[in-house]
């Protein structure tokens, strides 16, 4: 009785010890000056906000889809959605507040973190020591960046249950109790429920250290069951999950995004970076944390070195060295090895925590070490102390970006144009400060639908490809456009930018140093567009070719033969580059009829498919030769006489390419005293041309004139050239459960992005992403499909679950009578002995 009073008492304390802390942190992070700070912070609670009115006003506790974002973007679908209703429910205990409501949310992981290293320091009978840990938790370096400088919310809020999954982990290989299989099971639940690709990385972490373990303990048994318990978490989950794996980010290319999350070991262990100018450009482990690692990995007991060696394994994976190998492995495209970091730290923390024969002096030396280590990140909590509030911070940004001006001037849509400079808070102000305006673009990119128009958008302005991005931002329907002349390229003028925008009808509102404001003319209700293309461009890179030549039309399917000669006779020309097709005869009989039409064909020689039977990269009789040429092109002689180009950029210098032969008139050949080949020209007839060399790139990086006059010349089009676009108006009246579009005309652009949960029996159709109307009334519904089969798989495993506990209470039982059997025959046995 005695011991329980005292529990209960100690657990009193940290309570109030916890609650006093939460709301000191509070008081100092509302008056640092500078929060809420971190790149994608402005979308979470952006996020939070728009669930919080949307349950309020409309009932609606699982919004389908938000319009102001990405020309319709599913907020709850892609993104686990634990974190948004976490920030609703702050708001709404803040009154309505949205910083308040932040502010409780860091009040809030902060305590929770801390209660759960109590609660383990309880269960492993280190109450004290586990508290020490939970106040350090959320100062924990790593963790502090991914609140404060990444802003990523739902990973922040994972850190409350990630100690408690590792607890129940080892308690389950150690004790094999079915509660610690339970907890392994929940805690997974909720962390899929923060952050889905936080969660798969926790597995694969957790899938090394089983490895690791179960091998140097011999617990094979115990490991797999950990595993199924694991995945029971992802198929009680179906019911949000299924409907999630329908596109969005699990159709992305994640490969590029990966190569950032590696870094120098000598960066990632530097405690003294933090005190230079570029401390918030870098993940940092922690170097007392890694001693620490290495300490216990060869001293610590043998069931708690695991943990330390995958702490060791994971840092060194997450070098810029090991870069090559990690790409060689499965799925590789998703292992951002930085993001590990939190994960390796748990596991550290908890074997140390769990490390009971270490000596007293070396506990208290690296408890000193690690809060030292914490101690200069703690500018990122308290900031400046000017006591500068949010709200006059934004609006002075809103009001010296034009965003005010723009959304008083705003029909339809704002692009602002700054490269995502400004992180989530430029999508913040654009469509939910003050009089806030719909956007193309928002905060998440990789869950909107319009994600490739909105990379591309950006590689246009920092290319200097100023008429696609003009033209670009009108197809998705912004009337009005911000640019942030930083984020031009270099090669690029004021004077161009405002040239381009007239070209596409836009003209200057207003300009300061840093921004320009660009309004589309005569627009005066909700409009949506009408488009001729004169060219189409099939295969991976027509997007980079259409950035320079804009009056082409971008298409997502590469393969040729998925196409009809009654769709593409429509078009004056076509260009291919990385084509591919089912069937090689029916792609080259559709090239030249195409041809004999009157189509002109341009096929980018580079891109051309290797051929199944003979391996040879050829089409329509033409073999594409590889060539590596240095430092430049030799001297190109052409139809329009001899081309001196520039050297290859930096980081090109040696130029794999392809030549072309077979041709029946040529128009291009590289002529000097090694070689003399052919690059440009025809085939069959004059409407068909190769083009090799890898002009196109060629002239991507450099915008060479002499290049641009030679593609000119093989398309037949000007790179300045437009698509006619015609600006028509709609009507178009929404709700949560759908929308009801009127229209005039037939095949109209709405500007709204394109979505499978779209259900109609009126005629709609995709286009570049976007929603095409035909004339008249069209009804659409939202519609989740896949929920009901993700509700069936949540019930079958949450009926797989309780029975596979009740088999493993059950197993433990029996084990337990047998044991005790053992025992008593041995105890019978040396009684007789003795006898």
């Amino acid at each position: 009785m005695k011991k329980q009073t005292l529990t209960i008492a100690r657990w009193i304390g940290v309570l109030v010890l916890y609650t006093l802390l939460s709301f000191l942190l509070m008081e100092i992070l509302g008056r640092n000056g500078v929060y809420p700070t971190g790149s994608d912070t402005y979308y979470h609670i952006y996020r939070g906000d728009y669930l919080y009115h949307s349950i309020l006003e409309e009932g609606n506790w699982y919004p389908l889809i938000n319009q102001d974002w990405y020309n319709g973007v599913e907020l709850l679908r892609y993104w686990a959605p634990l974190t948004a209703y976490a920030m609703a429910f702050f708001q709404y205990l803040a009154g309505g507040d949205l910083f308040l409501g932040y502010l409780f949310f860091c009040g809030v992981v902060f305590f929770f973190g801390g209660i759960s290293w109590s609660f383990i320091g309880q269960k492993i009978h280190r109450f004290w020591m586990g508290t020490f840990i939970g106040i350090l938790w959320f100062f924990i370096p790593n963790n502090l960046c991914a609140l404060f400088i990444e802003g990523n919310l739902a990973r922040s809020l994972s850190m409350i249950f990630l100690p408690v999954f590792v607890m129940y982990l080892y308690r389950y290989l150690e004790e094999k109790r079915v509660t610690d299989f339970m907890g392994i099971t929940i805690s997974f639940v909720l962390m899929i429920l923060c952050h889905l690709g936080y969660a798969g990385m926790l597995a694969l972490a957790t899938l090394l250290f089983l490895g690791i373990y179960c091998v140097s303990m011999k617990e094979y048994v115990a490991g797999v069951r950990a595993v199924l318990a694991i995945l029971f978490g992802f198929l009680l989950t179906g019911v949000w999950l299924l409907p999630s794996l329908g596109g969005g980010i699990v159709s992305m290319d994640a490969s590029e995004t990966m190569k950032l999350f590696f870094q120098q070991l000598s960066i990632s262990l530097n405690p003294f970076i933090r005190l230079t100018d570029n401390r918030d450009t870098f993940f940092y482990f922690g170097l007392s944390l890694f001693l620490l690692a290495v300490f216990g990995a060869f001293l610590s007991t043998k069931n708690n070195r695991p943990a330390f060696w995958v702490a060791i394994v994971l840092v060194l994976l997450s070098t810029k060295t090991m870069y090559g190998v990690v790409c060689a492995l499965p799925g590789s495209g998703y292992l951002w090895m930085l993001r590990f970091f939190s994960i390796a730290i748990c596991f550290v923390l908890y074997s140390f925590l769990n490390w009971r024969q270490l000596k007293k002096r070396f506990l208290v030396l690296f408890c000193v070490l690690i809060v030292a280590d914490c101690i200069p990140s703690g500018y990122l909590v308290y900031g400046n102390q000017s006591e500068k509030q949010p709200e006059e911070r934004l609006d002075e940004l809103w009001e010296y970006s034009f965003l005010e001006k723009a959304q008083e001037m705003t029909v339809q849509r704002l692009a602002l144009i700054d490269e995502s400079s400004l992180g989530a808070t430029g999508a913040f102000l654009t469509t939910a400060w003050r009089d806030g305006v719909k956007s193309s673009f928002g905060a998440g990119w990789e869950a909107a639908v319009t994600s490739s128009n909105i990379s591309q958008l950006n590689r246009a302005v920092s290319g200097g490809n100023l008429t696609y991005l003009f033209d670009r931002c009108k197809e998705m329907g912004n009337d009005s456009v911000v640019v942030k002349l930083s984020s031009l390229s270099k090669h690029c003028t004021v004077q161009q930018l405002d040239e381009e925008a007239a070209a596409s009808g836009y003209e200057l509102v207003d300009a300061n140093n840093d921004y320009r404001f660009y309004h589309l003319e005569d627009v005066t209700g909700t409009f949506g567009i009408i488009t001729q293309y004169h060219a189409i461009g099939i295969g991976t890179g027509n997007h980079s070719f259409a950035l320079g030549f804009p009056g082409m039309e971008e298409t997502a399917d590469p393969y040729l033969d998925h196409y009809s000669f009654e769709e593409l006779s429509q078009y004056d020309m076509i260009y291919l580059a990385g084509i591919a097709y089912e069937d090689t005869a029916v792609a080259e009989d559709l090239v030249t009829r195409l041809s004999e039409a009157g189509v002109r064909i341009v096929i980018s020689a580079d891109g051309v498919p290797e051929d199944r039977e003979s391996k040879a990269q050829s089409f329509l009789g033409v073999v594409c030769n590889t060539i590596t040429f240095s430092q430049g092109y030799p001297l190109l002689e052409t139809i329009d006489g001899e081309l001196d180009t520039d050297l290859f950029p930096d980081g090109h210098r040696e130029w794999e390419t392809k030549y072309v032969d077979g041709l029946d008139e040529i128009w291009g050949r590289v002529a000097d005293e090694s070689y003399d080949i052919p690059f440009f020209g025809t085939v069959k007839n004059d409407n068909i041309i190769f083009v090799g060399l890898n002009l196109s790139y060629y002239w991507g990086l450099t915008g060479d004139e002499g290049v641009e006059k030679l593609l000119e010349r093989a398309i037949d089009m000007s790179s300045r050239a437009l698509p006619e676009r015609k600006l028509v108006p709609l009507t178009i009246t929404e709700d949560s459960r759908g929308m009801v579009i009127e229209s005039d005309y037939d095949n109209v652009n709405t500007t709204r992005s394109f979505h499978e949960i779209f259900d109609t029996e009126d005629s709609i159709s995709e286009k570049n992403h976007m929603l095409i109307v035909q004339k008249g009334t069209t009804t659409i519904r939202y519609y989740l499909r896949g929920w009901e089969k993700g509700a069936m798989v949540s019930a079958i495993a949450l009926v797989l679950w309780i029975l596979y506990l009740g088999y493993l209470r059950k197993r433990a039982g029996f084990v337990k009578k047998t044991e005790e059997e053992k025992q008593m025959a041995l105890q019978e046995r040396s009684v007789a002995g003795e006898q």
